[in-house]
Parts: structure tokens; C-alpha cells; sequence
């Protein structure tokens, strides 16, 4: 215990204290308890205490007589608060209507906000703006926020939400009726020329309605489960998958509706011996289902698709529906994401991408054999023109190396189904140019070479090998080269380092372009599959030299790298493929407002719109361009225009491709913009949107706020 005598002083003493403050001119007045030796009932005693540690102690007071201080001790200021009430106020109001002042205010903010416009990263889209595309521009920005106060409701106030009111920019699949039948801010968002779609997944561009009906007519098409299909509970739990099969191999009676089905999630797999046991005829099952389900899963909204369009927001023709069968309509919601999949509040990122990649094995084999390949292409390019879009890019997942014959027997290799692509091209080209609109699709597909991130080294070596002998073979095809998967998941694009090394010598050596165009950044994490974020695969992304990358939602956690990816004059940066709702539905954000890509287009970087897998998602190229208008109040008309021509800037067509393109993408935005002045115009009194003028235009939908 420390004692009275004791006088040892150390670096945080008063002395140095009082010094200290006394330069601030602030005095601490000292109270010394030298001397002073009080009844133990004092309450002012000091009161010594033991350390906690016998080795370190501590005095409670250590003062030193030669510092002290004493401050006179003054009673304070009795003040007139009337008095000084009414000064304040006196001077408050004077300084009211202080012109000059004001005026300084206004240029400052004036000033902020031209600098910012001047840096504004759609400007270039505005120059030469002539009166007809700023009165387009005018009546986008007013049907927008016309919108969000009648046909959403949702506005800031005490009241209490009615049931019908919605939040515009809210979640996309909660919002996608009203979307579809009461926005012409939608409607508008159709109408717009996309310039091209640089990512989309191969198997995932039409809807599954349009496969399960195609199915019907495939008699070697075969399914299979992981387990019997005997209660509602195994319906909800099961996971089905489709292949076209050779009918002499599969085992005959197959029965996925008895209790001694012995299907489940590996026997299926050669060389198991059960292989050819747990498959049931696709004819037989949907009969079946009926049998065991009765009245159940029926079409009874006649939820139908036209036979002649591909768009799940296309309007129906009179006299083309085709209702879904009730095995059908079960199967579609296998390989769709539904709301309360998507939102649910016990659901993950990682229960979700569970989720999804399940929806992408049920659907798989409905597109993976012979017959449908082709078909598949025009009807995909047929989908884009109606979305107007020009041109793709779409990612195949070519680590499988074949695809079954139509009689299950054969195979068809990777370069035979390039071949296939190449044919389906050219035969709706054809058939374009005999209607004179070869320009709504000029340049036909290409196609970008993906492989999982999840495979070994030794397998990835065999995938970029292949890779560059299909770019090879099919120079004007294969474009660019990726990895796919969820990046939560090993590995990370520099577990590959050696191999990507020896991918672009090879490619440099024999004169071929393949860039790289990676998924980086679609996480929340963002380590590459691993506990240390410097896995993340936005630096690797950076460091080969990607052309673009998928997603980049992480991106602005990385300053440095923003700075590597930024358009500037020396340098067209590294372009971000925008998925946003995908990445809603994925939970990487709740809604399109909190996704950073108003951030990330503010900082300078060069980005385009996409779709990713509308097939799951129920969206469209259309609804990806509703989103980001809605997204964030900044977005315009000359929005849209800036991103569209991006999306043909950072594609992989070659130079004079590219120019044609902006000559079609620019004919097509005249034409755009005097079709909104022709169709909306009417509904205008100066810049905004008079509501008696909307009678008879908009559609009978208003929210109940």
C-alpha cells in the first residue's frame, strides 16, 4: 500500500498535468491532503486502496506541494434571460434576408453541383441532345416519380401503409405484377434499345414453360428423383432432375410413385450399378403424378405463355395459350425462384445459392440434347429482339463434354454443339434478312467458355486447353474465357495462378484473343472461397487483366482498385457486368436501392445492364432497365443511353462491328425517344405529370395508401 511519504512521481504527475493545461490556460485548482490526518468517519479522507497485482501500484493521490494552485472561487452570474432572449432573437432576425449572403450560399451549391454534373458519368449521353430526346427525357424522370406516389404509394409520412401499397424499387419479385401490368415507366423501359447482353447463362435465357412444353414430344425423355414421391412433404423436398436416355438401356417399370423407388442423390452416377434404375418416362410420370396428386397443382389462373412469344411479359395472343399440365406446373416451380424462397426471413446466401443451383440441375436436361440445341438458339435470339437487344454473349457451362443424340445413343461433342450454335445463327439470320430486319440482331452470338471454380488443377488445366482448341476451330465464336459458381466457395481465381499464367503465354504465342471475363466481386465476404479477403478475386481480376468482370458488387470496399477499373483517357478500364436482381435474389442486398451500382457508375466505372438467368428469376433485360431507373433517383433517359452504348463498347466485337452497332443503336434511340413523346407526351403539363390528363392511358391500378 502506498503511503502519505511517499513521493515518487511519475510521467502523468500533476505537475506535468497542470503545465500542460495551464498552456491551454486552463487552471486546476489543488487540494492537498498532506497533513491531514481525519477521523475515519471523514468523509473527505483519503482513501487508500490496494492494487491489483502486489508487483504495480498505485497512488490515489500523489499531489506535489510546489504546484498547487489556488482559483478563486466566484459565485456565478445572475443573467437576464429576457434580456438575453430578446437579443438573440434581434440578431437572428436581422441577419434573416441577408441577400448577399444567401446569394453566396446559392453559388456554392450551384458550384457543387455543376462540378459534379460536369463529372457526371453519362454527360457524354446528353451532348447534342436535341428537343424531342430532352422532352423523352423530361417524361421519363415524371412517370417515374409520378409512379412512385400513385401506382406504388409508398410516400414518407406517420401514416400507416395501406395492404396494396408497395414500395417502388422495392423487392423486385414482390413488386413484378404491379410492374408488369400498372407501370408504363415499364412499358417505356421495353421499348428501349439495350445495345447487346454480355451476361447471360446459356441454359437459363427462355423460360421453363417454353422446354417443359417442348419436352412433351420427346419420348426417350426420361426423370429421375432423390427420393419416392408419396406425400406432399416429399413434393416440397425432393430434387428432380431430366435427361434424354437410350430406351434399351434404362430399366423398364420404373415407378418414382412407389415406396420402393431407390432413387436418391448418387446412385444415379456411373458406374453405380443402379444407374439405369431410378429412371421414370417423362409421358408416363406427368400421367402418374395426376393419379397420386388428383386435383392438385391445376392451372386454375390460367397462368398460360403464347406459343409464338418468349417473353414471360409478353402479352398473350388471343387463341395461342398453352396451359401448363399439373406434373408441368409442379416441375416449374422446382426451376424457379419463388418469392418466399427469395425473402423468407430464415433464408441464407448459402440456402439460397442451394436453391438455385438445384433449379439449374432440374432444368438442365430439358435443353442438353441434339434436337432442342439449335431450337433453343433461335428461339433465344428471337427473345433478345423482342427485348431489343442487338447482340449477346452467352456462358455455356462446357465441362461436360457432350450432350446425348435425340435417340439417347450417341453424343455430341463440344465442337459439334459449337458447330449447332454457329447453324442456329445463321439459319435465323436467314430467315431476318428475308424479313428485312437483319439489323434487330446483325452480329449473331458468341459464346464464352466457362468451367466451375470448384474443379482441381489438374482438371482446369484439361478446361483452358480445350478452351483454346474451340477458340481455335471456332475463331469468330469463343470470345472469352470465365469461372463460374458461388464465390463463398472455393477457389478463388488465384488458386489457378500457374494455370491462367500459361493460358495467356499460350494464347500470346499462337496469336489468339481470348480475354478474360470473370465472375468477381458476387459476394458479401468476398475472399475468394476462403477466410483471408486477400483471396478476393478482385484482385486476381485486376491482375490478368480482365476485359470485364460479372457483377463487381463488392468492388467498392477496394479504393485501390476502383482507381484500376475507372475509364479514363490513357486507360477504358475494366467494365462491370450489372446483374441487379440477381444479386437481390441471391441476397447480396434486399432491394435495388441498396445496391451500389450508383456508386460504382458516380466513381467513373464503365458498366452495362443484364440479365444473368432470367429462367429462375423471372425477369428480363426489360425489368433489369426498370430497375436501375428506379434504383436511384440520379438515373435518366441519357442513363439508359450511356449504358446501352457501353454494353457495345465492351463487348467482343471487332472495331468496324462496333461502329455499325452505334450507327443502329443511334437510329434506334431517335426512334425510341419520338415513340415516348408520341405515346406519353399527352399526359405532360410542363415537366410533370397532370393526373386528369393520365385518364385512359394509365391502367386502372392504384395502390391504397
Amino acid at each position: 500500500m502506498t503511503t502519505e511519504g511517499d513521493s515518487k512521481t511519475s510521467s502523468d504527475s500533476p505537475r506535468s498535468r497542470q503545465g500542460w493545461l495551464a498552456k491551454c490556460g486552463i487552471a486546476i485548482p489543488i487540494l492537498s491532503v498532506r497533513g491531514r490526518h481525519g477521523s475515519p468517519q471523514d468523509p473527505n479522507r483519503p482513501v487508500m486502496t490496494k492494487a491489483d497485482s502486489p508487483k504495480k501500484r498505485k497512488r490515489v493521490f500523489s499531489p506535489s506541494p510546489s504546484t498547487r494552485i489556488p482559483i478563486p472561487y466566484t459565485e456565478p452570474k445572475t443573467l437576464d434571460m429576457a434580456a438575453v432572449s430578446t437579443a438573440i432573437g434581434a440578431t437572428f432576425d436581422q441577419a434573416l434576408g441577408d441577400v448577399k449572403a444567401i446569394k453566396k450560399y446559392c453559388e456554392k451549391h450551384a458550384g457543387l453541383l455543376k462540378l459534379e454534373n460536369d463529372q457526371a458519368w453519362d454527360r457524354e449521353a446528353s451532348f447534342n441532345s436535341d428537343p424531342e430526346e430532352q422532352h423523352a427525357a423530361s417524361i421519363i424522370r415524371a412517370m417515374r416519380e409520378y409512379e412512385r406516389k400513385i401506382i406504388f404509394g409508398n410516400q414518407a409520412s406517420e401514416a400507416v401503409p395501406g395492404k396494396d401499397t408497395r414500395d417502388m424499387g422495392g423487392q423486385f419479385l414482390t413488386n413484378k405484377d404491379r410492374i408488369d401490368h400498372g407501370s408504363l415507366l415499364f412499358q417505356a423501359a421495353r421499348k428501349v434499345p439495350k445495345g447487346a447482353l454480355l451476361h447471360v447463362h446459356f441454359n437459363a435465357e427462355l423460360h421453363p414453360e417454353r422446354l417443359l412444353v417442348r419436352a412433351r414430344t420427346i419420348e426417350n425423355m426420361y426423370i429421375r428423383s432423390i427420393r419416392p414421391l408419396l406425400t406432399q412433404n416429399d413434393l416440397d423436398e425432393t430434387e428432380m432432375v431430366f435427361n434424354v436416355l437410350d430406351k434399351d438401356q434404362v430399366v423398364q417399370g420404373v415407378d418414382i410413385f412407389s415406396k420402393d423407388y431407390s432413387g436418391n442423390a448418387t446412385n444415379w452416377k456411373p458406374p453405380s450399378p443402379q444407374q439405369w434404375e431410378v429412371w421414370m418416362p417423362w409421358t408416363q410420370f406427368q400421367k402418374d403424378f395426376e393419379k397420386h396428386f388428383p386435383g392438385q397443382y391445376i392451372d386454375s389462373q390460367e397462368q398460360k405463355i403464347p406459343e409464338g412469344s418468349t417473353s414471360c411479359s409478353a402479352p398473350p395472343e388471343p387463341g395461342s395459350q398453352v396451359p401448363l399440365w399439373p406434373a408441368e406446373k409442379w416441375l416449374k416451380s422446382k426451376m424457379v425462384l419463388s418469392e418466399e424462397e427469395a425473402y423468407a426471413f430464415t433464408q441464407t446466401v448459402n440456402g439460397v445459392w442451394a436453391r438455385f443451383n438445384q433449379a439449374t440441375r432440374c432444368f438442365k436436361g430439358l435443353l442438353n440434347y441434339e434436337d432442342v440445341y439449335k431450337w433453343y438458339i433461335g428461339e433465344a435470339i428471337e427473345r433478345m429482339i423482342e427485348e431489343n437487344v442487338m447482340y449477346a454473349e452467352l456462358r455455356p457451362m462446357l465441362l461436360d463434354k457432350s450432350i446425348p443424340t435425340n435417340d439417347g445413343k450417341g453424343i455430341v461433342d463440344n465442337a459439334a454443339q459449337m458447330q449447332l450454335i454457329i447453324d442456329g445463327v445463321r439459319e435465323k439470320q436467314a430467315f431476318l434478312e428475308k424479313d428485312g430486319k437483319l439489323n434487330k440482331f446483325p452480329f449473331g452470338l458468341k459464346i464464352i467458355y466457362c468451367t466451375p471454380r470448384s474443379i482441381p488443377k489438374n482438371l482446369m488445366q484439361r478446361e483452358m486447353k480445350h478452351c483454346i482448341e474451340l477458340k481455335v476451330q471456332f475463331p469468330d465464336l469463343i470470345c472469352g474465357f470465365d469461372l463460374v459458381g458461388a464465390e463463398d466457395r472455393p477457389n478463388h481465381i488465384g488458386f489457378y495462378k500457374d494455370e491462367f499464367v500459361a493460358f495467356q503465354k499460350t494464347c500470346k504465342e499462337r496469336k489468339l484473343d481470348i480475354p478474360f471475363l470473370f465472375h468477381a466481386g458476387e459476394t458479401l465476404l468476398d475472399t475468394g472461397g476462403s477466410s483471408d479477403p486477400k483471396n478476393s478475386n478482385l484482385y486476381d481480376a485486376v491482375v490478368l487483366e480482365s476485359k470485364r468482370i460479372g457483377h463487381g458488387f463488392a468492388l467498392m470496399k477496394h479504393p485501390l482498385l476502383v482507381e484500376k477499373f475507372k475509364k479514363t483517357a490513357d486507360s477504358p478500364g475494366i467494365c462491370i457486368e450489372l446483374c441487379p436482381i440477381s444479386n437481390e435474389l441471391l441476397h447480396l442486398c434486399r432491394n435495388i436501392k441498396e445496391h451500389p451500382f450508383p456508386e460504382l457508375l458516380a466513381a467513373g466505372i464503365p458498366c452495362t445492364v443484364n440479365s444473368d438467368n432470367p429462367s429462375l428469376f423471372s425477369n428480363s433485360m426489360s425489368h433489369e432497365f426498370y430497375q436501375i431507373m428506379v434504383g436511384a433517383p440520379t438515373m435518366s433517359l441519357y442513363s439508359w443511353k450511356q449504358l446501352a452504348r457501353w454494353s457495345i463498347d465492351y463487348s467482343c466485337l471487332s472495331k468496324s462491328q462496333k461502329a455499325q452497332g452505334h450507327k443502329i443503336l443511334d437510329r434506334e434511340w431517335k426512334e425510341f425517344c419520338a415513340s415516348i413523346v408520341k405515346d406519353y407526351g399527352r399526359m405532360m403539363t410542363g415537366d410533370e405529370i397532370d393526373p386528369e390528363k393520365t385518364k385512359g392511358i394509365y391502367p386502372d391500378l392504384k395502390c391504397q395508401s
